[in-house]
């Protein structure tokens, strides 16, 4: 593809996608196009609910749904465990990140179970028609794909009180994991990602995971090179579904990681304040508005 093609494309609405998983893929699209092999990149075999067409909100922007589950991704009817909206405004060099609560029911029915019964496409339909947005792509893996992944990065860096330290080393029957700024690697990131760690606050999960990702996506734009993404190529090829194609992803790739400066934003769903657990432990919303409107203009306004 031509540079000046490319230079055409960027000045369309460019998606993106979360920082280890869509990060790690598109700077690989980058460098398989540098070597010249494009053939079956970026797609799936198989899409069980096909994505209605939504029109689009703003030009500029796109956005990606990312679906983690905690069994194999050739696991059949597996829920989705962790749900983020990655989502990219081109003009603005604006890169949000959005975290889904998994069990938060859209029509009486969790993301999770959505996910299991009606596939990635199922999944996108559901949350645009209940947030009101204009999803067209999303990509999937599974949690031990992207341990892998972070390993191969050579871990990420976050911040670790101690009661997370103490959670990770009793998982994993260690006691590398120290409070305070911490590199972790693959399993730890899962188990620091994945866990409800007792006496935090509810919802600490999806805040432990902005922050997992927030670290991630600025690492890989201080430090991605075609030769660090070497290792990553192979495996990433292997371990994503996606209905994007190779052009988007090389699209990506080259806006995010060479934008001269990028403004970086958190969005947690459910809000703070908006949701309840009752008398058996059941999760319940209490406003679900509040939280589409905080979605919707963390997404695309000012």
């Amino acid at each position: 593809m031509k540079d000046s093609e490319i230079r055409k494309r960027l000045k369309k609405a460019i998606c993106c996608l979360s920082a280890v998983l869509i990060l790690s893929v598109v700077s690989g699209a980058v460098l398989l196009n540098s070597i010249g092999s494009t053939n079956g990149w970026g797609r799936t075999e198989k899409q069980e609910d096909e994505i209605y067409s939504k029109e689009q909100i703003d030009k500029f922007i796109t956005s990606v749904l990312i679906i983690v589950q905690n069994q194999p991704l050739s696991s059949d009817k597996a829920g989705a465990d962790m749900v983020f909206i990655a989502s990219f405004d081109s003009f603005r060099q604006r890169l949000t990140m959005a975290a889904l609560y998994s069990q938060m029911e859209i029509n009486g029915a969790a993301l999770s179970n959505i996910y299991a019964n009606s596939g990635p496409g199922g999944l996108v339909n559901a949350v645009n028609d209940g947030f009101g947005l204009d999803i067209e792509y999303y990509a999937c893996t599974d949690t031990a794909s992207l341990g892998a992944m972070i390993d191969l990065l050579g871990g990420i860096t976050v911040k670790v009180d101690f009661s997370e330290a103490d959670y990770i080393n009793k998982a994993l029957g260690e006691k590398s994991v120290k409070a305070g700024r911490e590199k972790l690697n693959g399993s730890q990131s899962m188990i620091y990602a994945m866990d409800d760690i007792s006496g935090e606050e509810q919802m600490g999960g999806l805040k432990r995971r902005l922050e997992l990702v927030e670290s991630a996506v600025k690492n890989m734009r201080r430090t991605a090179t075609k030769e660090a993404m070497l290792p990553l190529l192979s495996l990433v090829a292997g371990s994503i579904k996606t209905n994007l194609d190779f052009s988007a992803l090389h699209d990506i790739g080259y806006e995010i990681l060479k934008a001269e400066e990028m403004e970086y934003r958190n969005i947690w769903i459910p809000a703070d304040d908006s949701w309840k657990l009752d008398e058996n432990g059941q999760f319940t919303i209490e406003d679900f508005e509040t939280n589409k409107k905080q979605l919707y203009n963390g997404l695309y306004k000012e």
